[in-house]
């Protein structure tokens, strides 16, 4: 695995942790504009792991493209 695609993970990750105790600090001790802030700061921390996880994925994928076409290309 490359450092990018662990580092998306983690955001993820932590993403969803925050998010989650967020919501259960908003439902359970009925907190207030804090757990708002938290929710949408989970929330970014998951948009940004995603596109940072797409955009490894897709750098992979076109590598391997380009590495196929050289060898066709040499093949022939």
């Amino acid at each position: 695995m490359r450092n990018r695609v662990v580092i998306a993970v983690i955001l993820m990750a932590v993403g969803i942790v925050t998010m989650v105790g967020s919501a259960l600090s908003l439902a359970v001790y009925s907190a207030g504009l804090e757990s708002v802030f938290g929710i949408v700061a989970g929330a970014v921390l998951i948009l940004v792991g995603l596109v940072l996880l797409v955009t490894e994925l897709m750098e992979t994928w076109l590598n391997r493209g380009q590495s196929a076409l050289v060898d066709g290309l040499q093949a022939g």
